[in-house]
């Protein structure tokens, strides 16, 4: 972020903060502002609930309304309006491009990356029973599932995380397949039946990490997120959406990024795949984390030469 403010920058001692408002969005936003209120003492946090484009859509498949920035552009809008200072997202959601004006200023620790499969006799994936049914609403899952088990049906998933798992309960799905930080910062982990390997299923760029955006410029805000800011998380995601910046695509393209960090090194597993399993090409490749973006781009020419191109043209 760089140095200098603007007019629009919240109050000293007083910062706002926007957020969607489904129990994990305000789970998480909760547990943001905790943060920034413990690096920040006598600080005054007000939260707003910004309804979304995805929140008034929740029974309308995603493929129907696209879902390029559908959670995350009123909060953006807002932040632009200066309504709000901090706009909190689930970094998943956000475009692998932000509007002018707007930063990714802060990514606080990370929760677990990887996808989780609920299964209503918890079945592990390996053991669910031929032609069992399966819900999701990723692309990038539903295309993993069917390469791996193309015997399974899939079929749409819709709802907050809590809607989600009622259908399961209610013998709608024999399985859900959701991501497992939602579960863990609800404290729902007992209800994981498996986490999918990374091999399997390769997770979206940027799950479990949570993003803090701000207006360009506005270094108040940035000084009270800093304390919270966390490197490793920063790193790993900064490799995860570089890769997803070089397709070119959101979060409905069927590809994923899975960054883990070894030393002075960061590791990226990726994949992109055709939306009905037929194919999936996956490549993994090491940097310095200091040259993380780079490593995501170089992955993602990678990926694009060896076949991901047409597939995501198609």
């Amino acid at each position: 972020m760089g140095a200098g403010s603007n007019e629009k920058t919240g109050a000293a001692g007083r910062i706002r903060i926007g957020t969607r408002g489904s129990l994990l969005s305000r789970t998480q936003t909760d547990w943001a502002a905790e943060l920034i209120r413990r690096a920040n003492p006598g600080l005054t946090i007000e939260i707003q609930v910004i309804q979304t484009t995805g929140d008034l859509s929740r029974d309308i498949p995603f493929a129907a309304v696209g879902t390029k920035g559908m959670f995350v552009k009123e909060i953006e809008q807002a932040l632009l309006d200066g309504a709000i200072d901090v706009g909190v997202h689930s970094l998943k959601d956000m475009p692998s491009e932000l509007p002018a004006g707007l930063e990714l200023a802060c990514v606080p620790p990370r929760e677990d990356p990887l996808d989780a499969l609920l299964a209503r006799e918890s079945t592990p994936l390996d053991r669910l029973a031929q032609g069992a049914v399966v819900g999701t609403s990723s692309t990038r899952r539903a295309a993993q599932l069917r390469a791996y088990r193309p015997d399974l049906r899939i079929q749409e998933l819709r709802g907050n995380l809590d809607t989600r798992i009622r259908k399961l309960d209610d013998s709608r799905y024999d399985a859900i397949l959701l991501a497992a930080a939602g579960l863990r910062r609800l404290g729902w982990a007992e209800r994981i039946t498996e986490l999918i390997a990374p091999s399997v299923c390769v997770p979206a760029a940027g799950q479990g990490a949570l993003a803090l955006e701000t207006r360009t410029g506005d270094a108040t805000t940035l000084a009270l997120l800093q304390p919270v800011h966390d490197a490793d998380a920063a790193d790993a995601v900064a490799a995860e959406r570089a890769f997803l910046r070089a397709l070119g695509g959101g979060c409905s393209v069927p590809a994923g990024a899975y960054a883990a960090l070894h030393g002075g090194d960061v590791r990226l597993l990726a994949m992109i795949a055709a939306p009905d399993g037929s194919r999936v090409v996956r490549a993994e490749e090491t940097g310095p984390r200091s040259d993380a973006a780079a490593l995501g781009a170089r992955v993602a020419d990678r990926l694009l030469r060896e076949g991901g191109r047409e597939m995501l043209q198609g």
